[in-house]
């Protein structure tokens, strides 16, 4: 079982991904890692590094804070990113 990420910024979606096995967020109150299975989660993002491990190896993306939602094994991510970080 995996999850399905998908990342948008004011101004476009910068990730759609389907095999993501673990995702590690920085949340407002701490670090939290999301699962398979995980139960139904909204929280806000601090600044820092989400890490993203999938079928392709890991993968970090920077961020500036925003809102995180899980339900049914969907992650929905409305993200600020840093300005050297956009248009990647």
């Amino acid at each position: 079982m995996t999850l399905s990420v998908n990342i948008v910024t004011a101004e476009e979606s910068i990730l759609a991904q389907n095999d993501v096995q673990k995702i590690v967020v920085p949340a407002s109150d701490g670090q939290i890692t999301i699962l398979p299975s995980h139960a139904s989660l909204m929280t806000s993002l601090a600044a820092g590094s989400m890490t993203l491990y999938g079928a392709n190896g890991v993968e970090t993306i920077s961020l500036a804070g925003g809102f995180l939602q899980v339900v049914n094994n969907e992650v929905n991510i409305l993200a600020d990113v840093p300005e050297d970080e956009e248009g990647m």
